[in-house]
């Protein structure tokens, strides 16, 4: 099987724009734990990347991140760190030194990101953060069922605009290679070129065809 035609359930959160960002250590903290089971059943440890700035516009560095207690306390904000500018986040189950030495697509992937950092700073949003959550299907439905139910309290934390589903290959065959890759989907690959917040959140909106879950 080549890397990118593994099958998977994805899942999309668009967060209310007043809803508590995500990488708030109190609202990440229980999160994570509901994901704790499926990180540790993946074919290696998980790895995480975190892009965030200080106020002077550096970028911060974090070291090597893992999905463990330690990691998620470096990077998640709390009162001493508010000053933190945080744009994105990956997390690969395992980590994508593995998916590349083992040529296959991660068990678990997580992408997220603060909509107002996006180019979008002061600007009015319909969303204040993206999601997108991926798990192989050759995992098992338990397991699809786990990572949808801890979304969908998350979904109900967030007050979410969009909570949707699509089953889909980690990428499409494309000139030798591949494109479209589901880590691709939450900066470049959600939308159509318009912007999402001037228009309904409806399925022209998207560039792929989602199934709302309701929440």
């Amino acid at each position: 099987m080549a890397f990118f035609s593994r099958d998977y359930e994805v899942f999309l959160l668009l967060a209310a724009p007043d809803a508590p960002p995500l990488w708030n250590a109190a609202q990440w903290t229980p999160f994570a734990a509901s994901l704790d089971g499926l990180m540790a059943q993946a074919r290696g440890k998980a790895g995480v990347r975190c892009h965030q700035y200080n106020p002077k516009g550096k970028l911060i560095s974090f070291g090597r991140l893992g999905w463990d207690a330690k990691s998620h306390a470096k990077w998640t904000h709390t009162a001493a760190t508010t000053q933190a500018r945080f744009v994105t986040l990956e997390a690969w189950a395992p980590t994508w030194t593995i998916c590349e030495k083992d040529d296959q697509a991660p068990d678990v992937f997580l992408a997220l990101a603060n909509e107002s950092l996006l180019g979008r700073a002061g600007k009015p949003l319909q969303f204040g953060q993206r999601l997108v959550c991926a798990i192989a299907t050759d995992t098992g439905p338990q397991a699809a069922a786990t990572l949808q139910a801890a979304l969908a309290q998350l979904a109900a934390r967030q007050n979410a605009v969009v909570f949707a589903h699509t089953r889909r290959q980690w990428g499409r065959a494309a000139h030798g290679g591949f494109t479209g890759a589901i880590q691709d989907m939450l900066i470049g690959g959600l939308f159509q070129p318009d912007d999402p917040h001037a228009r309904p959140l409806d399925a022209a909106t998207f560039r792929e065809p989602w199934t709302r879950i309701s929440n």
